[in-house]
């Protein structure tokens, strides 16, 4: 496994956005859990807005935002995935 691993939302030819693989399990597992509950609750004030409150944009900026926020973060959980299924436990 390499130590950096490119997220998979890069927006550029060339990722500019990188996840320390070899990072403790335990600070990936803060990492990704912090960004799910910042999605959610992002989500969740968007569920409770009114339609008419907001543009024909509004939605489609939420859904950006909210996949750039998440797939870092499943990246993450990726990692840890891989590394706790070679045995190493998260401490």
């Amino acid at each position: 496994m390499t130590t950096f691993q490119a997220v998979t939302s890069n927006t550029t030819p060339t990722p500019v956005l990188y996840i320390n693989a070899q990072a403790p399990l335990a600070d990936l597992y803060e990492f990704a859990d912090t960004g799910v509950r910042a999605v959610r609750d992002m989500v969740k004030s968007l569920a409770s807005m009114s339609i008419r409150s907001g543009d024909d944009a509004d939605l489609a900026r939420f859904a950006t935002v909210a996949y750039l926020l998440l797939e870092p973060c499943c990246n993450a959980f990726e990692i840890i995935d891989q590394r706790t299924h070679a045995g190493e436990a998260i401490r």
